[in-house]
């Protein structure tokens, strides 16, 4: 009898430690499968930041780079006549503008082009194209239009030079008139001749006499007509680097004995000495 209650102790015995094995085996499976989990949360994290942080970069990057460059592009680029010519466009209603100074018209755009035209300062300028850093201007007195540079106009209206600035202009910048410093020459005795001459033409355009003739250099060839006016009869023509005598003047041209003759010339083509 007792070895039989031996038997079945060691029979309880041997189940619960069967089943105590089993739970812990089942423990041990159950925990790794926990563990192996992990790891595949923090590859989803951890791209996601380094790709956020790379593109915000990139962008901050190449978004500074791109002004960075754009920047120095503040003054026009210098253009020959024909890369100008070859950007000109029409304008689609003709723009009113104003000569911030005196300012010359050009047969093609840039400083090569011939001179044939002028604008006082604060003369209204009719648009009617552009190229790149020039005005395609119409002219009233001129079938063909002329050229003017876009760094000499004004969109606002600019008052015109006095009657004093240009004579201090036309005598150097000195705005002396007086004719006692040579005490009477013969230039002023051919100015005197020259205003009793063309009295009806002085009278007709408002011709005033300089006190004291002086003399001007042409700066590019220039016409000698006969009234002063786009339309006025030639009468001579004067090379560049010629010097002539002024006696008068109007607010756009002067008059002056050249060659034993009296006319009149555009200002801007002339320099005072």
């Amino acid at each position: 009898m007792a070895n039989k209650s031996k038997k079945i102790l060691l029979t309880l015995l041997l189940s619960c430690s069967v089943a105590l094995l089993a739970s812990g085996c089942d423990k041990l499976k159950k925990e790794p499968e926990t563990e192996t989990q992990a790891p595949t949360e923090a590859p989803t994290e951890a791209p996601t930041e380094s790709e956020t942080e790379t593109e915000t970069e990139t962008e901050t990057e190449t978004e500074t780079e791109t002004e960075t460059e754009t920047e120095p592009q503040t003054q026009p680029k210098e253009l020959t006549a024909q890369e100008e010519l070859a950007q000109e466009k029409d304008l689609d209603a003709i723009r009113t503008v104003y000569a911030a100074d005196d300012i010359n018209v050009r047969t093609q755009p840039g400083q090569d082009g011939e001179i044939f035209d002028s604008f006082d300062q604060g003369e209204t300028i009719r648009v009617v194209g552009e190229t790149p850093n020039w005005y395609v201007v119409d002219l009233e007195d001129y079938e063909d239009n002329g050229y003017v540079s876009k760094q000499f106009v004004s969109d606002q209206e600019v008052a015109p030079k006095t009657e004093e600035e240009r004579a201090q202009l036309a005598n150097g910048g000195s705005g002396e008139t007086s004719s006692e410093n040579n005490g009477g020459t013969d230039t002023d005795a051919a100015a005197a001749s020259a205003n009793t001459g063309s009295s009806s033409v002085d009278a007709q355009y408002n011709v005033e006499t300089y006190a004291e003739s002086f003399p001007i250099e042409a700066t590019t060839g220039a016409n000698m007509r006969q009234t002063p006016a786009q339309d006025g009869e030639i009468i001579n023509t004067i090379s560049s680097g010629t010097k002539v005598t002024a006696i008068g003047y109007t607010d756009r041209w002067y008059k002056v004995e050249y060659d034993g003759a009296v006319g009149y010339v555009n200002k801007n083509l002339f320099a005072a000495e």
